[in-house]
């Protein structure tokens, strides 16, 4: 457990440093690629632990319905044709571009559509994490 922390925290601190010589992309992208290529490298893949979804619902979770309640009601009244748009075009345009560009890599499709999937913002908070510190034109 402490290498597989130890290796985490690297690849986090990482990505935050690599993230501060191109702000124009989110750091949540930058971690994924940091986190594909910790994924690709046999010495790092055997050291550390495996994901637990327990995990995720015990901690990660909570943190994200938090991150949703500090978002004002009003705001999302003015924008829910945005905040629709979003939650399902941007879904589905997104998941597939990105699935079909995935599977180019000799990856099964199934697997290259949820890859897709996952890394699309389906919420208004999601959407805020990804453009943070970008310039986001307003329509």
């Amino acid at each position: 457990m402490l290498v597989s922390t130890i290796v985490l925290t690297v690849a986090a601190v990482l990505s935050s440093i690599i993230s501060s010589f191109f702000p124009h992309f989110s750091i949540n992208y930058i971690s994924i690629f940091v986190g594909l290529i910790i994924g690709l490298v046999p010495f790092f893949n055997s050291r550390v632990a495996p994901f637990h979804t327990e995990v995720f619902m015990y901690i990660v979770a909570p943190l994200i319905y938090f991150k949703g309640q500090s978002t004002r009601i009003n705001l999302i009244g003015k924008r829910l044709r945005q905040i629709f748009e979003t939650a399902v075009l941007l879904v589905i345009v997104g998941t597939i571009f990105a699935g079909f560009t995935v599977s180019l890599l000799e990856i099964p499709l199934a697997l290259a559509f949820l890859m897709g999937a996952l890394s699309t913002p389906t919420d208004a908070t999601a959407t805020e994490s990804v453009s943070e510190g970008l310039i986001v034109p307003e329509r």
